[in-house]
C-alpha cells in the first residue's frame, strides 16, 4: 500500500476526539466508515450535553455534546449528532449539521457551514466556508470563502486522491482530506476527493483536485491585461432601488 494512501501520511491523532478517526495503517477508505451512528452512541439519543457557554439564539435539534470554555454566539443552528470539545469558539451563524466532531480549540467563522466532518484540534474555518463530509488534521486553516465540495458534478461515486495515491471510498458524498498543519487561502475550492498531506499550503482562488503531498507549496499564476479607460465618474445608483 502506497504510504500516501494510509492514515498516518495524513495525521498523527487527536486525543480531544470522541474516538480515533482510524488505525494509522489502515487506508483512506476508512475514512468513509460510519460516523454519525458512532457519534449518536457515544453521546446517547437525544441528549444534549451543554458544559460551554451558549448563548441566547442558538438552535439544537439532536444529540449534542458541548465542552468546557466553549462559545456558540447567537444565531448558530446545531444539528445533531454533532460533538464540540473545549475551548471553540462558534462564530454568529454558523451551522453544524449532523456527524460534525469538533476537536479542542477550534474556531467556525461566522456564517461557515460544516457537514458530517472531522476537524481536528486547533484546526480554524473562516467565514462563509463550506466543509462536507471531510477530515481536516490539527492545525489546518481554511480560508474565508472556501469550499471542500463533497458531491461529484455527475453524482457518480468518490475515489480519493489519483494516480498511485488514488483509492476507491465508493461513496457519493464525500469531501477532502487535509492533513495536519495544511492551510487553504481564501476561495479555494477543493473537488470531491481531494487529498493533501500535511504541512502543504494552497493560495488564494486554487482549483484543487487529486492528491497534492506534504509540504508543498501550491500557487495560482495568472496574466492580467491592463488597458487604458475612460475616467467616468460612477453616480450613486440609489435611483436605481429606491422612490425618491
Amino acid at each position: 500500500m502506497p504510504e500516501a494512501t494510509q492514515i498516518g501520511y495524513f495525521f498523527e491523532g487527536d486525543p480531544a476526539l470522541p474516538f480515533p478517526v482510524a488505525e494509522f495503517d489502515e487506508g483512506l477508505e476508512a475514512l468513509a466508515n460510519d460516523r454519525v451512528g458512532r457519534l449518536t452512541d457515544w453521546i446517547g439519543t437525544g441528549d444534549v450535553i451543554i458544559e460551554g457557554v451558549v448563548d441566547s439564539g442558538v438552535a439544537i435539534d439532536g444529540p449534542a455534546y458541548i465542552g468546557s470554555g466553549t462559545v456558540i454566539h447567537s444565531g448558530c443552528a446545531i444539528t445533531g449528532p454533532v460533538f464540540i470539545g473545549k475551548n471553540c469558539s462558534v462564530r454568529h451563524g454558523a451551522q453544524l449539521r449532523d456527524g460534525t466532531i469538533l476537536g479542542d480549540d477550534c474556531v467556525v467563522g461566522h456564517s461557515a457551514e460544516i457537514k458530517n466532518s472531522i476537524c481536528m484540534s486547533g484546526s480554524k474555518m473562516q467565514s462563509g466556508v463550506f466543509i462536507g463530509d471531510s477530515v481536516l488534521g490539527r492545525s489546518a486553516r481554511v480560508g474565508s470563502g472556501a469550499i471542500l465540495a463533497n458531491r461529484r458534478f455527475d453524482q457518480r461515486a468518490i475515489s480519493l486522491g489519483s494516480g498511485q495515491s488514488k483509492t476507491a471510498v465508493d461513496r457519493e458524498f464525500f469531501g477532502a482530506v487535509l492533513g495536519d498543519h495544511v492551510r487553504l487561502g481564501a476561495n479555494v475550492v477543493a473537488a470531491p476527493g481531494t487529498i493533501v498531506g500535511p504541512y502543504t499550503w494552497v493560495s488564494s482562488l486554487v482549483s484543487l483536485h487529486g492528491f497534492i503531498p506534504r509540504a508543498k507549496l501550491v500557487l495560482l499564476k495568472q496574466e492580467l491585461e491592463i488597458r487604458d479607460k475612460d475616467e467616468v465618474d460612477l453616480r450613486s445608483g440609489r435611483e436605481d432601488y429606491e422612490t425618491l
